[in-house]
């Protein structure tokens, strides 16, 4: 029973896939892109890990504000999680972020209310969501203000994740590497090309592996990458791993380069090898977080200079 669940999953997970192909032989090219400005900004964090982004920022000569949206139709996929983190290592290395939070829950607006209840400071401006009607009009108004915005998506095929779609240079579909998860993912992108089609322009998209196990690749994950290879659906090449300091962000309103400051008091009198593995995993987190991030920028540069 277990095999032929298996083979049922993985064929499910195939012809999802295999679909997405078929529809992307189609797809039109993306536009090229001019007139780019690019920057390189190198901050020391007080984990002593360096932190190197190359930024396309939003100054250039049609003060270009980038759009990158997060969509899962299920929850629980990492989609807040990768939002935020990509967010605040924008905002580390000096480029100006807005986030708009669409999804239901809230939970960034909960985040940026902890933080000012508590007194701290916001790295970047973040925006409830507006009516429906609105969403365009806010997006559009937010290129003064922003380089980067960066839209959690709600779930549902609501009208307002096509109204945020639509406007959209990146969409990131996170996953967690699961055959059901594969084909939650495929109906992400079969919307992201329903509405490119609606709006005759391309929209680049990419898939997330997050919330994997930080130690190993499973089975499951496997197979997915290949499935996904051999029908050419996008994949950043980091993953996000499940880590500890990651759901700690959400649950204390901090910030991920606030972390190390604060296990450091947290450990105070502690054994040494119980501070290095506390230490260890926020630094492993840092890292993870700008790796992400890096590969995000790339990808969003290779998709405008198409």
């Amino acid at each position: 029973e277990r095999g032929r669940d298996r083979h049922s999953r993985d064929g499910s997970q195939r012809r999802s896939f295999s679909e997405l192909a078929q529809r992307r032989s189609g797809e039109p090219e993306g536009a090229k892109a001019s007139n780019l400005i690019f920057i390189k900004v190198k901050l020391t964090l007080n984990t002593k890990l360096a932190l190197t982004l190359t930024l396309q920022t939003a100054r250039a000569i049609h003060r270009r504000m980038y759009v990158i949206t997060f969509a899962n139709p299920k929850g629980g996929s990492g989609k807040t999680t990768s939002a935020m983190l990509l967010a605040e290592q924008i905002a580390l290395s000096g480029g100006r972020v807005a986030i708009l939070d669409l999804d239901p829950n809230a939970n960034i607006l909960g985040w940026a209310k902890g933080r000012e209840e508590a007194g701290r400071s916001l790295p970047f401006s973040v925006h409830a969501r507006p009516q429906i009607e609105d969403t365009v009009g806010l997006i559009d108004e937010m290129a003064a203000q922003a380089d980067y915005l960066i839209i959690d998506l709600e779930g549902s095929k609501d009208q307002i994740v096509t109204f945020a779609l639509s406007r959209t240079d990146l969409c990131i579909i996170p996953m967690d590497g699961s055959p059901m998860e594969a084909r939650q993912a495929a109906q992400a992108v079969r919307l992201v090309e329903t509405t490119s089609r609606m709006i005759r322009s391309p929209i680049a998209y990419t898939l997330l592996f997050a919330r994997t196990n930080a130690a190993f690749l499973t089975t499951d994950e496997r197979d997915v990458r290949q499935e996904m290879e051999s029908n050419n659906i996008n994949t950043l090449p980091v993953r996000i791993a499940r880590r500890a300091p990651y759901t700690r962000i959400f649950r204390d309103s901090v910030l991920l380069a606030e972390l190390p400051d604060l296990v450091a008091e947290e450990m105070k009198g502690k054994t040494a090898s119980v501070t290095d593995k506390a230490q260890k995993q926020v630094a492993s987190a840092i890292e993870n977080a700008r790796e992400y991030a890096q590969a995000v920028i790339d990808t969003l540069m290779k998709t405008r200079a198409a």
